[in-house]
């Protein structure tokens, strides 16, 4: 059946990142929408590979427009991925689209998981600042 791929990698993508973002205050990743519409779960992953981009502590989960600018600037800026998302979309009554974050999130996988597992093992010692360009 071609749908259970699909559902397999969606539900793989969603517990990569409730793995990475075990922990960080006010993040509960239960779904590919809602959990995303405060910006929060983005900035816990980036600041889980690179904590120099982003100082996750003083975030609120209230702010949403600026949590989620922020990741997006800063993935766009940082690490080369595309802002395929849109800070103004996250603050509209309805719950952000799935594919869409699906999307996104698997952008940054790649970004930080694939491209890592390229680098660690083309090179003996990897640098321990992560750049994805």
């Amino acid at each position: 059946m071609p749908g259970c791929d699909v559902k397999k990698g969606l539900g793989a993508l969603e517990a990569w990142a409730r793995k990475i973002t075990a922990g960080y205050q006010n993040v509960h990743i239960k779904d590919l929408s809602s959990s995303w519409k405060d910006g929060l779960a983005f900035c816990a992953i980036i600041h889980h590979f690179r904590p120099d981009l982003i100082n996750f502590e003083v975030l609120c989960k209230e702010n949403v427009f600026y949590n989620n600018q922020l990741a997006f600037e800063i993935a766009e800026k940082h690490l080369s991925v595309p802002a395929l998302l849109d800070p103004e979309d996250m603050l509209s009554e309805f719950d952000p689209d799935k594919h869409s974050i699906a999307l996104y999130l698997s952008e940054l996988y790649y970004c930080f998981e694939q491209k890592q597992n390229s680098i660690t093992s083309q090179q003996p010692s990897s640098s321990s600042s992560l750049s994805c360009q």
